[in-house]
């Protein structure tokens, strides 16, 4: 019994401390992904601007906006 509870409290926590890097993770897929869509625009000029507006915005950048806008 005590084993499968300190299991549990052990999966817990490491769930606690993996959270920040998985919302990262998931922002930087998401940004993977519009970036994919910008190699697409056949015209250079446009294909960079996309690329350039993608990456514009860094992670922390993003979730400071997104606590301000909560708060």
């Amino acid at each position: 019994m005590i084993n499968k509870l300190l299991t549990l409290f052990f999966f817990g926590c490491v769930c606690i401390v993996c959270q920040g890097c998985t919302y990262r993770a998931w922002y930087e897929g998401f940004q993977e992904s519009a970036r994919q869509e910008c190699y697409k625009i056949e015209n250079q000029t446009e294909r960079q601007q996309c690329i350039d507006k993608v990456d514009g915005v860094t992670y922390d950048q993003y979730k400071k906006a997104r606590e301000d806008s909560i708060h």
